[in-house]
C-alpha cells in the first residue's frame, strides 16, 4: 500500500512539474509582430540591395540571403557575402526607398541582449525589430 501511495505522489509531482509554465513560455516572443517570411522575391531584392551597399564590386548572385525580419519601415537581413563574414544588414525604408544603415556580425551572449537592442535602437530602429534582432543574435551561453 505504501509503495502504491508513493507512486501516486511521485506521478502527481511529475504531472505538476509538467503543467507549471516556464517563465520563458509566459513572456511574449520578442519577434511577435515581426514579419520573418523570406520569399524568393525578398531574397532577390535584398541580395541586390546588399550588393549595392557594399564598397566592393559584388554581383547580387553572389549574395546569399538566409534570414529576414521586418517591422514598420525597418528590415534586417542576414546574408553571406564573398568579401566578409556573414552579417545582419539593416535597412530603413522611412524615406520610401531602402537606405542601408549598418551591418552587424557575429553572435553574442544572452546577457548582452539589452546592449545589442540598444545598439539597434541607436541606428533608429523601432523597439520591435531591435528586440527581435537582439533575441536572434544573443544566443550564446
Amino acid at each position: 500500500m505504501a509503495t502504491f501511495q508513493l507512486r501516486i505522489i511521485t506521478a502527481g509531482l511529475l504531472l505538476n512539474a509538467l503543467l507549471l509554465p516556464l517563465p520563458q513560455a509566459l513572456a511574449a516572443s520578442p519577434c511577435k509582430g515581426v514579419d520573418t517570411t523570406l520569399t524568393e522575391q525578398r531574397k532577390s531584392d535584398y541580395a541586390a540591395l546588399i550588393a549595392a551597399a557594399l564598397d566592393q564590386d559584388i554581383m547580387p548572385s553572389k549574395v546569399s540571403v538566409m534570414d529576414f525580419m521586418q517591422s514598420g519601415t525597418w528590415a534586417v537581413v542576414y546574408a553571406e557575402v564573398p568579401v566578409a563574414d556573414p552579417g545582419y544588414f539593416f535597412f530603413d525604408f522611412s524615406s520610401g526607398k531602402a537606405e542601408f544603415k549598418d551591418v552587424w556580425g557575429g553572435i553574442a551572449e544572452t546577457s548582452e541582449a539589452a546592449e545589442i537592442a540598444k545598439w539597434a535602437r541607436d541606428l533608429g530602429t523601432n523597439k520591435t525589430i531591435a528586440s527581435c534582432f537582439a533575441d536572434t543574435v544573443a544566443v550564446a551561453e
